[in-house]
């Protein structure tokens, strides 16, 4: 099924809006406030002096963002070269909460940078943040104690599991419901380190539900975030009361009863590209499932702009862990190699887009929803109109909002993973992602011709807005993907006992095992491109299957063996 839906909310004029504000305009994007949408107006003119005065009346008008607004005055009276007054509204912030979240590295304040006053004032800026990291340090002892506690239970469970005797009886115990939990340290956020590659350390946060019990089972979410080029490093310790994933997301995950995990990255580190941080998301699942009860069956990942690319990618690159995927202003396309469309008709997605956001245009996602159709892919695509821009949704608190943010999660958990179902569809080209579910390429043999069934799949996407003035539609066409490698492709259906399979361009293929999808008492029988490669009865593997349980910690799709065929 996939269809678009049209949503359309009240447009207030704010006009034009750089991408630097974003960070420190809290509110502004949504606002009913007359006196923002005149400081916009005001933006769009250049007129600093006006937009500063404006900025003030603002903050009158919301106290709550009063230092946000004396923010935006100090860049706005830097952008209109005032030294004095850029120093005076930056000093008004020193003592606020916000005080070290300021966009201090904005190109507007360059040329102030050798002013002395503003080495004192940056001075005062890394003191405090080094006063609240070292606050956070002290405070998130108990978590790591937890942490520690709780892996240490996993692996005493795993090894019983070792002592058991027979195949059957683990095929049976893996089934069984989780273990108690050890209560989470009081609070709705617990925070959490993932050991990563070359001993770094990847900090991420869990968002409980409200009346949280721990001997339950619970959906879960991944949310992703965005701006992943803009993070340098790891911080030491997860900032659940920073709003950067989204507060939106944050408070419709816990009013839909969902555990959420919140996971770092940085440019080097993250979910788009390099490779290099794609696993952190699928490691981050599995140890949560170590220290919290969690339904495999519906475990989801969403996100905003990177963090929706992110999503798709995860679509597209490792589905099997989730049980549907979805994305609000997304751009559909896998940035470390092919995007291979087909491969969503394993699962679904849920794409939210706002009519003036220049990462992916409305022209595109109406295309995406036609090649869905085409190839009969489960593709939700929700318009939202009203000149509506790229950070729109991520930053709003207006009832619309929270009524798209409501139904995503709502489609969400309708959602539920069958790592079992009887045909599979997989495209790859690089073989660190070649497995959905109990499919799996183990190499590639891309001298080969493609069979005549093996084509891309691609679309021209027109439309595209302009970064800094969204209302301004460009004159460009690109195609929607990008394909810099050849690929490998498997098309499999089981039924009654029996496999058949036909490749293209791929060298082994893997086909794992469960009593879930075949009878094991009888021969299971694979036919690979017309040919009867095995049939034979297939036995339970137990080192295999504590192998297995080790990787994924899944009590749903529990493999008990695997047949790996070389493809003539």
């Amino acid at each position: 099924m996939s269809n678009t839906t049209t949503i359309r909310t009240s447009f207030y004029s704010l006009g034009w809006l750089p991408l630097v504000l974003l960070a420190f305009l809290s509110g502004f994007a949504q606002s009913r406030n007359p006196a923002l949408d005149s400081m916009g107006a005001n933006m769009g003119r250049q007129n600093w002096k006006a937009a500063i005065e404006w900025a003030l009346k603002a903050g009158e008008a919301n106290p709550e963002d009063k230092y946000w607004r004396y923010l935006n005055a100090a860049d706005f009276a830097s952008r209109d070269k005032n030294a004095d007054l850029t120093f005076h509204y930056l000093n008004r912030v020193v003592d606020s909460d916000i005080f070290t979240k300021g966009p201090y590295s904005n190109k507007s304040f360059d040329w102030l940078r050798s002013d002395p006053r503003w080495a004192v004032f940056m001075a005062k800026v890394n003191e405090a943040k080094e006063r609240e990291r070292q606050h956070r340090v002290k405070t998130s002892l108990p978590y790591r104690q937890l942490q520690k506690q709780l892996l240490s239970k996993a692996r005493n469970e795993r090894a019983t599991l070792a002592k058991i005797p027979t195949a059957s009886e683990l095929y049976q115990q893996l089934h069984q419901p989780h273990s108690p939990r050890p209560k989470p340290v009081q609070g709705r956020y617990q925070l959490v380190w993932l050991a990563f590659a070359d001993s770094i350390e990847v900090p991420y946060f869990i968002q409980l539900p409200a009346q949280f019990d721990a001997q339950k089972d619970y959906p879960m979410v991944v949310v992703l975030h965005g701006a992943v080029a803009q993070q340098a490093s790891f911080p030491d310790v997860a900032d659940s009361t920073h709003t950067f994933f989204g507060q939106s997301f944050m408070n419709q995950a816990s009013e839909s009863g969902l555990i959420t995990v919140f996971p770092y990255s940085t440019r080097r580190y993250n979910w788009m590209m390099p490779d290099d941080g794609f696993d952190i998301v699928p490691q981050v699942i599995r140890e949560v499932k170590k220290m919290y009860n969690i339904d495999d069956s519906r475990v989801y990942v969403t996100g905003h702009s990177n963090g929706a690319t992110g999503a798709f990618s995860y679509l597209m690159k490792q589905p099997g862990l989730f049980a549907g995927f979805s994305g609000i202003n997304n751009r559909p396309q896998v940035r470390t190699g092919g995007t291979f469309f087909r491969n969503a008709q394993n699962r679904s997605f849920y794409n939210v887009a706002t009519d003036y956001d220049y990462y992916f245009p409305f022209e595109g996602h109406r295309s995406l929803v036609d090649v869905a159709k085409k190839w009969q892919v489960d593709w939700q695509n929700i318009e939202v109109e009203g000149h509506r821009s790229h950070g729109y949704l991520i930053a709003s608190k207006d009832s619309a909002t929270r009524g798209i943010y409501r139904q995503l999660f709502a489609d969400m958990l309708t959602r539920k993973r069958n790592p079992f179902q009887k045909q599979l569809y997989w495209e790859c080209d690089n073989l660190r992602h070649n497995r959905c579910d109990w499919l799996e390429i183990n190499t590639l043999d891309t001298l080969s011709a493609p069979a005549e069934w093996h084509q891309a799949v691609n679309f021209q996407v027109t439309g595209w807005r302009d970064v800094y003035s969204p209302a301004t539609v460009k004159d460009s066409t690109s195609q929607a993907f990008v394909f810099p490698r050849k690929s490998g492709a498997v098309s499999a259906t089981y039924s009654q006992n029996q496999f058949i399979l036909k490749t293209s361009r791929a060298g082994s293929v893997t086909i794992y095992i469960s009593p879930e999808m075949v009878d094991l008492s009888r021969p299971v029988k694979v036919i690979i491109n017309n040919k009867t490669v095995f049939n034979a009865r297939i036995n339970m593997d137990k080192a295999f299957m504590l192998s297995e349980f080790d990787r994924e910690a899944d009590h749903q799709a529990v493999w008990v063996n695997r047949l790996t065929f070389n493809v003539k």
